[in-house]
């Protein structure tokens, strides 16, 4: 079934492809913003919800500083009195909708990724990479430049939380586009432009539920 699953889908990605003068890094560009964008909805709304569930968090934090104190030598009560409290104001624990939609979007990606691995063999150049089977610095530095602007417009994150961990995913996006071949670089660029755009309408969502 897997492979039923990426040879149909390194089908498409040539389809594509010859729809598009032969161009296999456009299909593969085109293919990652087909599929971003059709999952939009489903990961902006999850996004909303874990923005809104971070600000229930922040003002709680008085409260939870109250049951650490009241409970500084019974780690077990203050547990059950913190579930309590999440139960209360609708944040109990569990598989979160942002975990579940990572569970879906993981076998869909890990299926992208060995599509364009087979059809990357034969594929030529594309704009300034020469070959797109190889790394390529240049298309690197253009994720991490994607994955900076979405993390500036991340509404979470205002410049004091702005901490060396959460810039780490942009250096890891460098990294592994650095190392990767340059036709998975491509979907993960054009992955990166739908998350850019995803934090912008985000940003403006969080705006509009603050007036």
């Amino acid at each position: 079934m897997w492979t039923t699953f990426v040879d149909g889908l390194a089908a498409l990605l040539a389809q594509l492809a010859t729809w598009l003068d032969g161009s296999y890094g456009l299909a593969v560009i085109v293919l990652a913003l087909l599929v971003r964008l059709a999952m939009l909805p489903v990961t902006l709304r999850t996004a909303e919800q874990g923005w809104w569930r971070q600000q229930q968090l922040l003002a709680l934090k008085p409260k939870l500083a109250q049951l650490k104190q009241l409970h500084a030598a019974d780690p077990a009560a203050r547990a059950r009195a913190t579930q309590v409290l999440y139960r209360e104001h609708g944040l109990a624990g569990g598989l979160g909708s942002g975990m579940l939609l990572a569970l879906v979007q993981a076998p869909l990606a890990a299926g992208i990724y060995a599509a364009i691995r087979q059809g990357i063999a034969g594929a030529g150049s594309f704009l300034w990479i020469p070959k797109l089977g190889r790394p390529d610095a240049w298309l690197a530095l253009v994720v991490g430049l994607l994955s900076f602007a979405a993390l500036l417009l991340n509404p979470a994150m205002s410049e004091q939380t702005r901490t060396l961990l959460h810039w780490l995913p942009v250096v890891i996006s460098f990294l592994l586009v650095w190392h990767l071949a340059a036709g998975l670089g491509l979907y993960w660029a054009g992955s990166s432009g739908v998350n850019l755009l995803q934090m912008a309408l985000l940003r403006r969502r969080v705006r509009s539920r603050r007036r």
